[in-house]
């Protein structure tokens, strides 16, 4: 397709949380696809979707929405168990397809996502836009310098003492636990900065507080790379005491980031025989990237940035943890591949 032919693009799910409908569909026209469709269960927000964009056509039953032949561009913005369902309709209407993150809640329907996209031709990604953080696009920057050097450990924390939110926030049914939040984030951001296959999985969970909702209380991944390194992500609604978020070792230096929010992070490294430690500001973040990748993508034939095979790895991270807790014992990662297949694809 080219850009002289526009690309027509939708969104299921225009729920009230975050306002996240009206978010993708702005930043869809940003990136110069043509927002025309809108669709929620909800005939209030439907009703919203139409005062935000006057011009679109707003749909309370999905197989109308999909019905339309001048739609090629869906984006999910719906709790994460009808995900895997709802994607799988767009693909097998013809659709091009973007799922809010996590991609859904078992690694068995990525896959089966990834393989029907492939088998139909389409394109399917996950809005994986944390990728384009300030902080994370800042390591990578002194990943790419060398100041680093290989990195062979991470730890990754976010949490406090704090009764879960509502509604998905606190409903594992819905949600798939604690994890699939900023789970699905750290993991990314984790896959991002560690290259090669992950050799095995041991997951911990704690069930000690919150008794009157199902999502857990404290989550612990050791996630172990075939090269050696490995990475420690901790999730907790009951944590007193908090830490740096980000802290990563390489064989040339070190990086600690204490809020990813934050405008600067420490470089800890060592030149001609001198200790550094110094402040290193952050790189302007860029979340319009994502959807200015998926229009040239599909405009252009550009290489598409976040992969379904990518997601697909998260979401076994994520679901392993919890099987591996529950076994109480390590556990390979299923639908695992290699840098080299990962850059084929």
């Amino acid at each position: 397709m080219t850009a002289s032919v526009k690309l027509r693009g939708a969104v299921i799910g225009y729920g009230g949380a975050f306002n996240m409908g009206k978010h993708h569909a702005s930043k869809m026209m940003g990136s110069g696809i043509d927002f025309v469709a809108a669709c929620d269960l909800d005939p209030a927000r439907a009703e919203q979707a139409k005062q935000d964009f006057p011009d679109i056509r707003v749909f309370t039953n999905v197989s109308e929405l999909l019905a339309q032949p001048d739609i090629d561009l869906v984006t999910v913005i719906t709790p994460h168990n009808t995900h895997a369902p709802l994607a799988e309709q767009i693909l097998v209407s013809g659709k091009h397809c973007i799922l809010e993150k996590p991609m859904c809640i078992r690694a068995e329907d990525a896959d089966k996502l990834v393989q029907l996209a492939s088998q139909r031709g389409l394109m399917l990604s996950v809005f994986h836009n944390r990728r384009w953080d300030g902080w994370y696009l800042t390591v990578k920057d002194l990943v790419n310098r060398d100041l680093i050097g290989d990195i062979f450990h991470m730890e990754m924390y976010m949490g406090g003492y704090s009764q879960p939110g509502t509604w998905w926030r606190s409903s594992k049914e819905i949600s798939g636990g604690m994890f699939y939040d900023w789970g699905a984030h750290y993991i990314d951001y984790l896959l991002g900065l560690v290259p090669g296959k992950v050799q095995s999985v041991r997951g911990y969970i704690h069930n000690r507080v919150w008794h009157d909702v199902t999502n857990e209380d404290h989550i612990e991944s050791h996630i172990q790379f075939e090269s050696g390194a490995a990475a420690h992500v901790e999730m907790s609604s009951i944590a007193r005491a908090g830490k740096a978020m980000i802290r990563i070792l390489g064989t040339k230096g070190a990086v600690v980031v204490n809020n990813i929010g934050d405008s600067q992070m420490t470089l800890y490294s060592e030149v001609n025989g001198l200790k550094i430690e110094t402040s290193v500001p952050c790189l302007k973040e860029n979340h319009d990237a994502y959807y200015h990748n998926i229009a040239d993508h599909l405009y252009n034939g550009a290489e598409l940035i976040v992969k379904p095979e990518e997601a697909r790895r998260v979401i076994a991270i994520l679901e392993t943890t919890e099987l591996s807790a529950l076994a109480g014992k390590e556990l390979e990662l299923p639908y695992e591949i290699s840098l080299q297949e990962e850059q084929a694809v």
